[in-house]
């Protein structure tokens, strides 16, 4: 009798318990997995920079997806050595943040919906997408050739990991004025 109330002690202890934390929290939702696992395989210079926002992962809603604009390693390759190393530099993670911010939008948006669009709104702001244009000169007299560029860079290839959309950018799509305040420290006791 004794041995059997014990069982049913440690059994109901061991209910209690709360689960075991993997090496990693779990803050990312629906199909983050999946889409940590593509960025970490194919964009592993982008998956460092947006993976230090961790309160923006936190923020997509569950079941309804998101998208990620994901420069590729080439895009990574065209920054300058000292681009690269502040990127790097913890004294600019705001900035680093603010950057990857600009790579999420928090609702699944395909290619032809951005190609219809003027602009869309990111985790970190509104930014503007255009339709790509070859020929001309200065960008008159091109032609559109059915691509979609947003704020410059343009979206190389594009697929569905669920919910989400990762689409694949030959470039960065945050505004080029956020690189002014790399390297700018704050000093303590200044707001």
């Amino acid at each position: 009798m004794r041995l059997a109330t014990l069982v049913a002690l440690v059994k109901a202890a061991q209910a209690l318990r709360p689960p075991l934390r993997t090496s990693r929290p779990t803050t990312r939702l629906y199909n983050t997995a999946e889409v940590e696992a593509c960025l970490n395989d194919e964009f592993p210079s982008f998956a460092a920079l947006v993976f230090q926002n961790e309160e923006l992962w936190r923020g997509l809603r569950d079941g309804s997806g998101y998208t990620v604009l994901a420069p590729n390693e080439a895009a990574f390759n065209k920054l300058e050595d000292k681009r690269r190393s502040q990127l790097k530099d913890p004294r600019n993670g705001e900035v680093v943040e603010q950057i990857g911010a600009y790579h999420i939008i928090n609702d699944p948006v395909s290619k032809d919906d951005l190609y219809e669009s003027s602009g869309v709104v990111t985790a970190g702001g509104r930014i503007d997408v255009g339709r790509s244009v070859t020929g001309g000169l200065f960008g008159i007299g091109g032609r559109e050739d059915g691509g979609v560029t947003v704020n410059g860079a343009r979206i190389v290839s594009s697929r569905q990991i669920g919910e989400c959309v990762v689409h694949e950018m030959d470039d960065f799509a945050h505004p080029k004025v956020l690189d002014r305040y790399f390297d700018q420290l704050r000093i303590p006791g200044s707001s």
